[in-house]
């Protein structure tokens, strides 16, 4: 009896990430895991609040069963960043088969699209110059993924998703899928608003340029005030109400190219942003003429720009000055880079085949995946971001 492999991919896959978040939990020390696992305890305890972006941290409580210990918790976190991180390989998967499957080959087709999708999880930056400066991968780039953030990595199906249904509405407006993006748009916001940042600015203008001053304008950014009356709320209870744990009010700022940790050299910016969007931006090089019309190019290019604009340009005082909030959408949106184009290039070799374009670009592609599997083992070596 031939046993259907298929079938197994997702809990495998779904039980090596458990392992894997585990593995980071325990080992790697420089990570907010433990963090927001105790924030989740906290907020059970009635120590912390339960303000801003809440929606994880009982979601850790929940399925820890409501256990004030750490264990129960840390399992609990674990557990549902490989439950995030499965279903965005799933969304990754089901959107790579419509592009490579086909008649012919099909258990092959299948496979290929298993391993794309693997490799977005992975896929990360080439560190130059950041790692002749001072030894780092993450820090003074522009990372597709990182692996110690939970509440990061827990947002990114949901933003994935928030993406695609509104990119539809730009394609092929669609009343009934108002509800659909406002559910979506309530749950990135209540999970990290990081991608809400830049969804905020770039949709209702993308809108615009679509559908004029007409009714499916109206109409298309209902979900948008809906979502900033969710953000004010978020705002008011993070940063306008009594805080038990600091007596300072931390409070969102203009600070225009302030030098961060994330970033502490302002003139490698340039170079960092060559080497952590290499593939994309070769992809576009060679496609220029063919994405300068494209409405899915544009969205992805104006969302970078303005994630990119928003670390740049705002910044938070007080207690939170440090914690570098406003740098996370560009993660969310440098990963939306390479999977569109990624896609894009998928198309390419069934339109084209295997010209010398196309194999350059799956070349630099796949090195941008050697370099996240290096540096996901690296973690566990200097136990260094």
């Amino acid at each position: 009896m031939k046993v259907n492999c298929k079938k197994f991919v997702i809990p495998v896959l779904f039980l090596v990430l458990f392992a894997l978040y585990l593995l980071i939990i325990v080992f790697v020390r420089y990570q907010d895991m433990w963090d927001h696992a105790c924030f989740a305890r906290d907020m059970l305890t009635g120590k912390r609040p339960t303000s801003g972006n809440f929606i994880f941290y009982w979601l850790v409580n929940i399925f820890s069963f409501f256990s004030p210990e750490k264990i129960p918790s840390k399992i609990s976190l674990c557990f549902l960043l490989a439950c995030a991180s499965t279903y965005r390989f799933y969304l990754c998967e089901e959107r790579i088969k419509k592009v490579v499957y086909s008649k012919n080959k099909i258990e092959n087709q299948y496979w290929l699209a298993v391993f794309f999708a693997i490799s977005l999880l992975f896929v990360f930056v080439i560190p130059i110059p950041s790692y002749f400066i001072n030894h780092n991968f993450l820090i003074g780039n522009f990372s597709p993924n990182v692996w110690h953030n939970s509440t990061l990595i827990f947002l990114f199906p949901f933003a994935l998703l928030l993406f695609e249904q509104s990119y539809r509405q730009l394609v092929s407006f669609d009343i009934k899928r108002n509800v659909l993006i406002t559910c979506l748009i309530f749950l990135n916001v209540f999970i990290k608003p990081s991608y809400f940042f830049v969804f905020i600015c770039i949709y209702p203008l993308m809108l615009l340029v679509k559908y004029r001053f007409t009714k499916t304008f109206y109409r298309g950014i209902i979900p948008v005030v809906i979502g900033l009356l969710f953000l004010i709320f978020e705002f008011w209870t993070i940063y306008l109400t009594k805080n038990p744990l600091s007596s300072e009010k931390s409070s969102v700022i203009f600070q225009p190219f302030y030098s961060s940790p994330l970033f502490t050299n302002l003139w490698s910016i340039p170079f960092s942003l060559l080497f952590s969007l290499l593939f994309p931006i070769l992809y576009v090089v060679f496609n220029v003429e063919k994405l300068k019309s494209s409405t899915l190019f544009w969205y992805v290019f104006l969302s970078f720009l303005m994630s990119v604009i928003i670390y740049l340009f705002v910044g938070e005082s007080g207690p939170r000055a440090t914690h570098g909030n406003f740098w996370w959408q560009i993660i969310i949106c440098s990963w939306i880079c390479f999977f569109v184009s990624l896609l894009s290039l998928l198309k390419d070799f069934e339109v084209y085949g295997k010209n010398y374009k196309n194999k350059l670009l799956m070349l630099v592609y796949c090195t941008h995946v050697f370099v996240g599997l290096f540096y996901f083992g690296r973690l566990f070596i200097v136990n260094y971001w």
